[in-house]
């Protein structure tokens, strides 16, 4: 969540981010509303207790029936006004969820993915002797990819790695692992599963918000996580940390469960937009100083690059605009690889900086001149298994191969994927 006195005294500003990030700004009225009933319940609340502790002192010796009576009288005033101060900050705190974060000055102002900015492109667009395949046609001739089997038996959004195929993923995510691992990151396979409220203190899934994006199992409390952030950010909830550890960094390897619900008929043909994928992530944690996080930013930017650029890829720089953050994001630069297939960027990886708005929920501090204070928050992506389907585009061969990108020959045991006899 944001900072409630950001709602309080500035109030212009957090209206203009609703509309720029394409919200009703009738919530901040209403949360105006809540919050100023609140206060005054508050107040009256306060005043109650003020005057119960000032009848305590007036009590010498045993208290008189009059004493009593009007003891009573406060204690069950208190009762109903406690009561309505809960309901009412209930009330006021379940609009302040919908509240999404502020972004930075930065961030281009639009209505959605359309109105992202290139800010760098890198690498030339391969060029072919021959008309280029997508990972489809070229995965089943191959026979390292197999969607017509996985829709048979598992539905559609589904699909097989197989073969040569299931060695690269593998190859790249241990490849992509033990990179980050070797740049100081402590390395993390955390679970695949977790309890509801753990989902709502990551900040995507409050109220309206992304609701219904995710499985779940509601007889046992647990949800299948989105990204190994879900589960990772929250492992300091809770928690006062000594600042010297900063910055903590985590790389993590889970598998990602998505119901891709408001995708209907988007990106239907192939892998790019699954239910089910593996995926290589970064979280960490910082000061609480946007200087100090927008700079860590750059720099795990910086780590997908050096990776992209160890696989050859082509790839482009964007920075997202207001209306394609994401709720608890400050900023997000996404990084789209070149496809043949689809001779168009397809977006591989993203980084965020959420600054402090997870760690409220959360609830992540950290000790800082006697004080606490709220962490900031970054993800980003290592690698996907989309990797794996830019790397069959772009390197296939007029033979119908895929040479394997150099940096990953040492795990995968093979330098081609040969076409079959």
């Amino acid at each position: 969540m944001i900072d409630l006195n950001l709602i309080r005294n500035q109030p212009d500003l957090v209206k203009k981010t609703l509309i720029n990030r394409q919200k009703d700004p009738s919530l901040l009225s209403d949360l105006i509303v809540a919050d100023t009933g609140y206060l005054k319940a508050l107040s009256e609340y306060e005043k109650l207790k003020s005057q119960q502790n000032a009848l305590s002192k007036t009590f010498k010796g045993k208290p008189t029936g009059e004493n009593l009576l009007k003891a009573t009288e406060i204690k069950n005033q208190i009762k109903i006004a406690e009561e309505n101060l809960k309901s009412l900050e209930k009330q006021r705190d379940s609009l302040l969820e919908e509240i999404p974060n502020i972004p930075a000055d930065d961030v281009p102002v639009g209505k959605d993915d359309s109105n992202n900015v290139v800010i760098k492109t890198v690498g030339s667009i391969p060029k072919f002797e021959f008309k280029p395949l997508d990972h489809i046609e070229l995965g089943e001739k191959l026979d390292i990819l197999d969607v017509k089997k996985a829709g048979d038996l598992s539905g559609s959004r589904f699909g097989y790695f197989k073969n040569e195929g299931a060695i690269l993923e593998m190859a790249l995510m241990h490849y992509a692992f033990k990179k980050l691992v070797d740049k100081g990151f402590h390395a993390m396979i955390p679970p695949a599963m977790i309890k509801s409220r753990t989902e709502w203190m990551c900040g995507y899934a409050s109220n309206k918000n992304l609701m219904g994006a995710y499985y779940s199992v509601p007889e046992d409390d647990l949800i299948f996580i989105s990204s190994s952030e879900h589960s990772v950010v929250p492992y300091h909830a809770d928690e006062i940390l000594p600042s010297d550890i900063f910055p903590i960094k985590y790389v993590n390897y889970s598998p990602c469960f998505r119901r891709e619900s408001g995708t209907y008929g988007k990106d239907t043909r192939g892998l790019f937009r699954v239910h089910f994928f593996n995926k290589v992530e970064m979280n960490v944690f910082t000061l609480p100083d946007y200087e100090i996080s927008d700079k860590m930013c750059l720099e795990m930017r910086a780590v997908e690059e050096e990776i992209l650029n160890d696989l050859g890829l082509s790839y482009q720089i964007v920075n997202c605009c207001t209306g394609d953050l994401p709720q608890p994001n400050r900023r997000m630069y996404d990084l789209n690889c070149y496809f043949p297939g689809q001779d168009r960027y397809r977006e591989t990886h993203s980084c965020s900086n959420c600054g402090d708005y997870q760690a409220r929920r959360l609830n992540t501090r950290v000790k800082i001149n006697g004080q606490n204070q709220l962490v900031h928050i970054l993800n980003a992506t290592v690698i996907t298994d989309r990797a794996v389907l830019a790397i069959i585009e772009n390197f296939q061969t007029k033979e119908g191969g895929v040479n394997i990108p150099e940096c990953l020959w040492l795990y995968t045991g093979f330098h081609q994927i040969h076409p079959k006899l």
